[in-house]
Formats: structure tokens, sequence, C-alpha cells
């Protein structure tokens, strides 16, 4: 399959800062050779591929209204568990992601989406030209004090996050348990 999505490397410093391991070099290989998971996720027993590629995890925001016409910055895109309801119920995502890993697995997992951009490095660290309608920090904000060298890292994670915000823009965040 020809990779449409491009990643955008300018904000990677060459380290991947976050990641599960090399069961994301088969998580990849998943994505690249499968569109459907359902045989898969039947069969392992794998943790991070089941965690990954499940389709369950997009409950978590189905049922969410979101406005078609908004822009939304996927903070922390992970391996694209949201990103395509995401890409699907907006007209641009902007996915940030540690991870090159990562980046990958989602630019061939959403080869097809004409709406999403990926940027790979640390969110405190990339330029945004723009503001965002909706800003998703999902299983993220409870790691960011591990990547941002502050004195209050979660303050100022989050006053870095409504900066990017429009002025009716809204900030969904859920922590995993």
């Amino acid at each position: 399959m020809p990779q449409q999505v491009k990643i955008n490397l300018d904000f990677y410093k060459g380290a991947d800062l976050y990641s599960d391991g090399e069961v994301e070099s088969e998580i990849l290989s998943i994505v690249q050779q499968y569109h459907d998971y359902s045989k898969i996720l039947a069969e392992t027993t794998s943790w991070p591929i089941y965690y990954h590629l499940s389709p369950l995890r997009r409950n978590l925001l189905e049922w969410y209204f979101f406005r078609q016409d908004a822009s939304l910055l996927e903070i922390g895109a992970g391996c694209g568990a949201l990103t395509g309801l995401f890409c699907d119920k907006v007209a641009s995502v902007t996915a940030v992601e540690l991870s090159k890993k990562r980046a990958e697995i989602l630019a061939t997992r959403y080869y097809n989406r004409s709406n999403l951009n990926i940027i790979v490095g640390n969110f405190y660290d990339i330029s945004f030209e723009r503001k965002f309608d909706y800003v998703t920090l999902i299983g993220v904000l409870e790691y960011c004090g591990k990547y941002i060298d502050t004195h209050n890292p979660h303050i100022d994670f989050l006053k870095r996050v409504k900066s990017l915000l429009t002025p009716n823009g809204t900030l969904i965040i859920a922590i995993e348990n």
C-alpha cells in the first residue's frame, strides 16, 4: 500500500522516547499486511497488540459530538487507537507522537487519510502554526512530567496546551487506569 500520509520529523531528536519495545515492530508488520485486525486480535495473547489495535478503544469518544469542520490536535497518538476515529469526525487531525516507530505505524495504518498530519517529537518542543478546536490528551497527562524539564511540568504542559486552543476550543483528557 502506498503511504500518502507524511511524517514531519523536523522536531525528532533521533531517539524514540516512549516505546513498548520490540512488539512495536510486530505491530508495524501487522498494519503493513492487514486492514482488518479481528482475526489477529482473536488469536493474540499480546497485551500491547490488543491494546494498540483493538477497535474497542474507539468507545472512549465514539459518542462525543465533534464539529465536522473542526481541527484536532492529538497529543500522544500512540499507534493510532483513536486517530482513525478523529479523522472520521473532524476536518483536520494533527497527531503528535514521541516515537518515530509509532508514527510509522500511524502513517501506515491511516495511509489513505488526507486529513491527517503526523509530527514526531516532544510536544513541548514543537512549533505550531495554528490553534485547534480540540486538543486531546488520552493517556498522556500522567506521563508529561517525564518529558518536560520545568519546575511544574504538569501545569506548564497544560498552559502550553491551552495556548493552542481556539477561543472556544475544547480540551479532552482521559487518564488510563
